[in-house]
């Protein structure tokens, strides 16, 4: 019988590699895109910040980067491996898949903002730019700024083209 905090609470040795099995599980977070806060205009933003939406573009940096979001394996790992209608998330191609059609990229973000969505410029509100940030810096490090960046002065003139003509993010 292995003892934890002295003789106060025994464990037996089961009970203590089944507690460490789920303190070091592997991330098992599901794809999830309901009720997120990026709406339809935020993500076209996102899209042309990244690739001025290029549904043809594929994948580039050496199949590193896919899609017309960019979008790497391990972000798209990291929103819960969505994938295409009918397609297993466990497949070779899902991933390549996925990130190559509009529908199911915009998903990706959709539940990668859904598991990571904080405000990463500081300003106290969760924001269309805060999205971008965790889009294009990664949930652990959205802080970054991103306003020198290509992406970032391509987002901003997106966001000010739609919001001086009347529409919001």
């Amino acid at each position: 019988m292995i003892t934890a905090l002295g003789n106060k609470n025994k464990y037996s040795a089961r009970e203590m590699l089944l507690f460490a099995t789920v303190i070091f599980a592997e991330d098992d977070y599901v794809c999830d895109d309901s009720n997120s806060a990026v709406t339809n205009n935020c993500m076209g933003c996102i899209c042309q910040a990244s690739s001025s939406c290029n549904q043809t573009i594929g994948c580039i940096s050496g199949n590193s980067l896919c899609g017309p979001f960019l979008i790497s394996k391990p972000f798209w790992l990291d929103a819960g491996a969505c994938a295409l209608n009918g397609d297993n998330p466990s497949s070779p191609t899902a991933f390549i898949n996925c990130a190559n059609d509009i529908a199911c990229a915009a998903k990706t973000i959709r539940s990668y903002v859904n598991r990571f969505q904080k405000d990463c410029n500081g300003d106290q509100v969760e924001t269309c730019e805060d999205f971008a940030m965790i889009h294009k810096n990664g949930g652990w490090n959205c802080g970054n700024n991103i306003d020198n960046t290509d992406y970032g002065m391509f987002f901003t003139e997106c966001k000010d083209n739609i919001l001086s003509s009347g529409g919001s993010l």
